[in-house]
């Protein structure tokens, strides 16, 4: 499955020559900044713009749906594109948030199956893993933590330990460390028992975690030692050690959240086709295998996998996906539109004790 970096150009040239041609304009994309808006900016915005001359205006966000909300309420929009997670793409669908397309118009299903399809609105543009992350120059192989068991026992692993300030993706790893198996994390959460249990679990925690909120933080962290295991994407681990000459290493074994980011066209803009050609071309296999290799996230369209290179792929959770707890389906995003709000309230007022 190598492929060599002419070939990868030749695709994408390919991909580039079909795009339309449009007319001078500005769209605006929003992200979670950081290695993501670094690794979108060269594989989509940049040949994006030198094939159709619409310029890139970038912004990032922390997945804060109010901010999409509030401008989409008060028609005073920022954005055009927005890439969101699972939940915010089915909830801001369901609010009337995004435009509503049927992308099936404009790529083939088929090609995103692998990662769940396309989402209420949007078109997922990668797949993420959120795995227990260590630092292999500190734990050596035989010593390192294997489990959120180990990530939960401070007596063997002494130090803090940094967890995404979010309900979900955290509850999830609070019941694999409490012994439930990632495939079944979900049917556990969605009883009032298994709330119960992830809760009393993160409590048992709680004077030992310090929290984050973007990806970049996570990787900060564990880079200055302020803690000594995290929760953390896979993408932000690549390029930590690329960046840092670093070590970082994750415990797909122990168990992993793992999803899509989805990109969607944010309801009334005016560059409603600019947007829709912009996602098209984003999701395109050249510009997926481009991005995949930069960021280190599994691309989300199947057709980008032949062009990747082995080191590429050996950096993605594909050998561990059994060991993953999927953000997809209805069971998940169900689960997540009804109990979002709820759960979002007791894990914030959890977090402050």
């Amino acid at each position: 499955m190598r492929a060599a970096p002419w070939t990868v150009a030749l695709a994408l040239a390919g991909v580039l020559v079909g795009a339309p041609s449009l007319s001078a304009q500005t769209i605006s994309v929003v992200n979670n900044g950081g290695s993501v808006a670094d690794a979108q900016r060269e594989a989509f915005f940049k040949p994006f713009t030198a094939e159709t001359g619409v310029e890139i205006v970038e912004d990032t966000f922390a997945q804060e749906l109010a901010k999409i909300r509030s401008q989409v309420e008060t028609g005073s929009l920022v954005w055009d594109v927005a890439s969101v997670t699972a939940i915010n793409d089915a909830t801001g669908c369901e609010e009337g948030l995004f435009e509503e397309i049927d992308w099936s118009e404009y790529l083939d299903p088929a090609d995103f199956e692998g990662v769940g399809g396309f989402g209420k609105c949007g078109v997922p543009n990668n797949f993420v893993s959120g795995g227990l992350v260590y630092d292999g120059d500190v734990y050596a192989e035989d010593g390192a933590p294997r489990s959120w068991a180990d990530f939960w026992d401070v007596e063997t692993f002494p130090g803090k330990r940094g967890l995404l300030y979010r309900a979900e993706q955290t509850l999830e790893v609070a019941l694999m460390a409490d012994g439930v198996e990632a495939a079944q994390v979900m049917e556990v959460l969605a009883t009032p028992e298994g709330r119960d249990r992830a809760f009393a679990k993160l409590e048992e925690l709680l004077p030992h975690i310090i929290w984050w909120k973007a990806g970049a933080e996570s990787m900060q962290l564990i880079l200055s030692g302020e803690v000594v295991m995290t929760y953390g994407w896979n993408g932000r681990v690549a390029t930590a050690n690329q960046s840092n000459d670093r070590n970082l290493k994750v415990a797909f074994e122990a168990g992993h959240v793992s999803g899509s980011q989805y990109f969607t066209v944010m309801k009334g803009t005016p560059n409603k086709e600019a947007a829709i050609d912009f996602i098209v071309f984003a999701s395109s296999p050249a510009p997926q295998a481009d991005y995949a290799a930069r960021i280190s996230y599994a691309p989300a369209n199947e057709k980008a996998y032949p062009l990747m290179s082995e080191e590429a792929l050996a950096t993605l959770p594909s050998g561990h996906l059994d060991k993953a707890s999927y953000q997809s389906g209805d069971l998940y995003l169900d689960f997540w539109l009804d109990n979002g709000d709820q759960l979002l309230q007791r894990f914030v007022t959890m977090a402050a004790q």
